[in-house]
């Protein structure tokens, strides 16, 4: 299936563009919330003001929008505001997200780093650990988390059956 171009996203200079956008965009929005209310039952409703004639296109019908809201209206406040954002409150919650994966990731590829030195030293090459006591404690602790897994590995394999008296710690 051939893909379609992005649009971009900005005000149409043309004005015939832009009513032609317009009336496709809110045929297509008024059928989406069509589709969502029918499939999985829900209730919503649209009041889109065309500015091209000073009219609202309403969906369902003017009925159905003044029941919906006045459902909404008698809802506790604390429920009505609890899904809504607003332009700031989105763009924190997007910017702690985007904080969390770099931290992931930078903690990630520590431990990759840290592996790969671990590999290299053990290969027989040399690392220069001069005045990178953080860098040792890191090794230290990815050691210690691997000959705890092999521990782990090691008693699943054998069935529990080891004496008591042999450590299982590093």
């Amino acid at each position: 299936m051939p893909r379609r171009n992005k649009v971009k996203l900005e005000l149409f200079q043309n004005m015939s563009e832009r009513k032609v956008s317009f009336r496709k965009r809110n045929t297509g929005l008024i059928k989406k919330l069509s589709e969502l209310s029918t499939l999985c039952d829900v209730d919503g409703c649209a009041i889109i003001l065309n500015p091209f004639n000073s009219s609202f296109d309403v969906w369902p019908s003017p009925p159905g929008v003044q029941n919906i809201l006045s459902k909404f209206r008698h809802m506790p406040e604390l429920e009505q505001t609890k899904h809504m954002s607003n332009l700031e409150t989105f763009t924190q919650e997007r910017i702690q997200k985007t904080r969390d994966q770099v931290r992931k990731l930078r903690m990630e590829n520590r431990m990759i780093e840290i592996e790969q030195i671990i590999n290299q030293c053990m290969s027989g090459g040399s690392f220069d650990f001069k005045n990178n006591l953080n860098l040792l404690n890191d090794m230290d602790l990815v050691l210690s988390q691997n000959i705890q897994e092999l521990n782990i590995r090691i008693k699943a394999l054998k069935g529990d059956n080891f004496p008591q008296d042999t450590p299982m710690d590093g």
